[in-house]
């Protein structure tokens, strides 16, 4: 019995000498904390409330400018950093998200901002829309982001909290993604308008293709989700809803 209890206290004191090393060991770690509020719920470029499990991102930039996002998710700045990219919208907003940043790497980020952005991942599937989200933790499709909070510097360890933008109507995708350079983008063979939406026969290269709509040229939002295409020798027929009784129309692939 005496033995017994002897080995019960040395399992304790062990397991209380490794929690008190991993505390100290996180102990300067950068805890970051952000949220929407969601009395207006954050909506996507077309006016679409955004989807549960849409993307909120953590990000970083060295000159303190976020530049935006590719259309397969990588930034456009190749100095600018997602540090966190989390599936977490929730009836129409994010909620509070707590973030921990190693010593080491707040460290080595110590002279840029940080900031948050909110993400349009959304695909079409069947019928459905639904938010892409990320694969193994990384984006590999975007249609835009809309920025929810201002850049700031944050101290290297303890919690800072970053808050949003103020706007009465919540937080908006309105930055389209851009195509990257080296990526062809497709040709519109034919265009046509049925009911309330439009109709693009377009040129099938492969890979992710949406509609962006505009009622003036030069003001273009992704209108829904992005179709994912095979790449085969028949055309793609695209639908959209259309922006008005007259508008522009483009396809951008990633």
């Amino acid at each position: 019995m005496k033995t017994h209890t002897a080995m019960k206290r040395t399992l304790l004191l062990g397991m209380a000498l490794m929690a008190a090393v991993l505390f100290a060991d996180g102990a300067d770690d950068t805890l970051i904390t952000f949220s929407t509020n969601g009395a207006e719920p954050d909506r996507y470029a077309d006016g679409e409330a955004v989807l549960d499990g849409e993307c909120y991102a953590l990000v970083w930039s060295k000159d303190g400018v976020f530049d935006g996002l590719k259309a397969d998710g990588s930034p456009v700045d190749p100095e600018d950093r997602m540090i966190l990219v989390a599936a977490v919208a929730d009836k129409g907003h994010c909620p509070e998200v707590l973030f921990q940043i190693s010593a080491d790497r707040a460290a080595s980020l110590a002279n840029g901002k940080y900031g948050v952005i909110l993400l349009d991942t959304r695909e079409k599937r069947g019928d459905a829309v639904v938010p892409r989200g990320t694969t193994g933790g990384r984006l590999t499709m975007v249609n835009g982001f809309g920025v929810v909070t201002d850049q700031m510097r944050i101290a290297a360890s303890g919690h800072t909290t970053i808050d949003e933008l103020l706007r009465p109507k919540g937080q908006v995708a309105d930055h389209n993604a851009v195509a990257a350079a080296d990526v062809p983008q497709p040709r519109i063979k034919h265009i046509w308008l049925d009911g309330d939406n439009v109709f693009l026969k377009v040129e099938n290269l492969g890979g992710f293709m949406r509609v962006q709509g505009a009622t003036t040229n030069g003001s273009f939002v992704t209108m829904g989700g992005a179709t994912n295409t095979d790449g085969d020798t028949l055309d793609v027929i695209l639908v959209a809803p259309k922006v008005g009784s007259s508008g522009f129309y483009r396809v951008l692939r990633n």
